[in-house]
């Protein structure tokens, strides 16, 4: 009887022990937040790491090995701090397609500018989900002031409110125009779909006019480097008038993003094609 009670002891000890031992592994082995240089986040496993490189395992496109000097940080990763834990490459873009924003939210301190032809964009988060910023064209005419608070609701589902405001400032301080609108993502910053909608008002001394306007858009990451974004204007009150514009966005080894597009005009039941691409080129601050 005695031996027998030894016997469980040793077979208890060792059940403690390997109990332990998994957890240890397990600890060692929790997700983190790889973050590249040009703002790629990888959240994964580190199977292995040296001076030079990291093998990290993915959810979605396996392993993945990272030399160490285009890596900007490693962290814990927390899946209350960020929109999705099911995604491998995202960055502060995806908050945005061509012209429109969605309910994807940017982080305290994030921002960008956009330089396109016609002019230039800035953009930050002054406060998480919080994000202010301004457009304007490179002869000052209009200058518009923007503001949007994003709401969290799950991890692929998330709520937006914002607004547009602006003049056409001195070549006419008294025309004006303000935009409230709403968005509604479904999606993550590789892949997501949005509804926007809002309600514009243009004045002048007196006079206004008001229309409501809408909005769908999307982005589809193709991989690493490469999206596909769609973004729209669509006015159906009288008579359906939509722009519809199609392109790719490009992500830069070094930061930032370079994208084309191209646009299509919806009259009714005709189709007007603009074969003309444009160009704009965003800028990490």
């Amino acid at each position: 009887m005695k031996q027998l009670k030894n016997y469980l002891k040793l077979a208890l000890l060792l059940f403690v022990i390997c109990i332990v031992s998994v957890n240890a592994q397990v600890e060692e082995r929790k997700k983190s937040l790889v973050t590249k240089n040009d703002g790629t986040e990888y959240i994964g496993i580190i199977l292995k790491q040296d001076a030079r490189e990291i093998l990290l395992q993915t959810e979605t496109v396996g392993e993945l090995i990272i030399p160490k000097h285009e890596i900007r940080s490693i962290e814990e990763f927390s899946g209350e701090k960020y929109t999705s834990a099911k995604y491998a490459g995202s960055n502060i873009y995806a908050t945005r397609y061509f012209f429109s924003n969605n309910g994807l939210p940017m982080k305290k301190g994030e921002s960008y500018a956009m330089i396109q032809l016609p002019g230039a964009e800035y953009q930050v988060a002054i406060v998480d989900n919080l994000t202010i910023g301004g457009l304007t064209s490179w002869i000052g005419v209009p200058i518009v002031a923007s503001a949007k608070y994003a709401i969290r609701i799950t991890d692929n589902f998330n709520l937006a409110v914002g607004a547009l405001g602006g003049t056409l400032s001195w070549a006419g301080w008294n025309n004006y125009g303000v935009m409230p609108y709403g968005s509604v993502t479904v999606g993550n910053p590789s892949l997501n779909l949005n509804f926007s909608g809002g309600y514009l008002t243009i004045g002048n001394e007196g006079n206004t006019v008001s229309a409501p306007l809408y909005s769908v858009g999307g982005l589809a990451r193709l991989s690493d480097r490469v999206s596909f974004v769609g973004d729209s204007f669509i006015y159906a009150q009288e008579n359906l008038v939509a722009v519809v514009i199609p392109g790719l966005r490009f992500d830069r080894k070094k930061g930032g993003a370079f994208q084309f597009r191209l646009a299509g005009l919806v009259i009714n039941n005709d189709v007007v094609p603009f074969p003309v691409p444009f160009l704009s080129w965003f800028i990490e601050i």
